[in-house]
């Protein structure tokens, strides 16, 4: 990604407007503009007072140097230690959880999940069945007809809520936009787009051989200084919302 494009990314995930940013680390509101358009690129003062006042983690600051290099290391070909995702994911919650990259691509499942989804579709491998052609895909295991929103029972709520999740993405990254193409595309997407206003915590619910598992959504994002590419991982768990969903998932 661009030097300008991250830039703007990291001042709109801190809810700064150019003003608010100049203003912190003593620029020009036009020379963060310019910055972010690409018509100029910062000295080493200028970059540092960005880093400052944006108080950007190891691995932001670490981005933007990669990104004023002569030749950048693109980030779908950083290497990524595979080994430590799945592990990372094995203990990182006993209730299902899966790592992914934000374009939805399935990094690592953990037991719990692979339990739950078993569950629902005892005969059929659902990450394989609703996988587009590059592989498994967290949005296409919930918007596939053949996936998870067949057991969902309030998808008013779910589906608008993780479209705007993957359109904030976009809008921070560009490079997203053909997975919300895709997903915009299946049937569950174009039929649930407008839904309600979700609560202030969204509860999942899916009825399952009969029963109802409320589930809440957790995402995390890991604050590894030490190896960039960790830094495009995300793990999302499902915590159960109430004691009848937690005798479900510990069976």
């Amino acid at each position: 990604m661009q030097f300008g494009h991250l830039l703007a990314r990291f001042r709109r995930e801190r809810g700064l407007s150019q003003e608010e940013l100049a203003f912190r680390a003593g620029l020009s509101q036009r020379h963060i503009s310019f910055l972010e358009t690409g018509r100029s690129g910062p000295g080493a003062r200028s970059l540092n007072s960005l880093v400052a006042a944006l108080a950007l983690r190891a691995w932001e600051h670490r981005a933007l140097l990669d990104a004023l290099a002569p030749a950048p290391m693109p980030p779908s070909q950083a290497p990524l230690n595979s080994a430590l995702v799945h592990q990372l994911i094995s203990r990182f919650s006993h209730w299902p959880a899966y790592a992914f990259q934000p374009d939805g691509t399935l990094l690592a499942a953990n037991a719990s999940m692979d339990r739950l989804l078993a569950q629902a579709s005892p005969d059929r491998d659902l990450w394989q069945s609703t996988a587009p052609p590059a592989g498994p895909n967290i949005y296409d295991l919930l918007f596939h007809p053949a996936g998870l929103v067949q057991w969902l029972e309030n998808p008013e709520e779910v589906v608008p809520e993780t479209l705007r999740r993957l359109r904030v993405d976009v809008s921070q990254d560009p490079s997203l936009a053909p997975t919300l193409r895709r997903i915009e595309q299946l049937p569950s997407a174009q039929g649930w787009a407008g839904g309600a206003i979700p609560p202030a915590v969204l509860v999942e619910r899916y009825r399952l051989n009969g029963e109802l598992l409320s589930i809440i959504s957790v995402l995390s994002h890991l604050a590894s200084p030490g190896e960039l590419a960790l830094a495009n991982v995300r793990i999302e768990s499902f915590v159960p919302a109430d004691t009848a969903s937690e005798r479900l998932l510990i069976r």
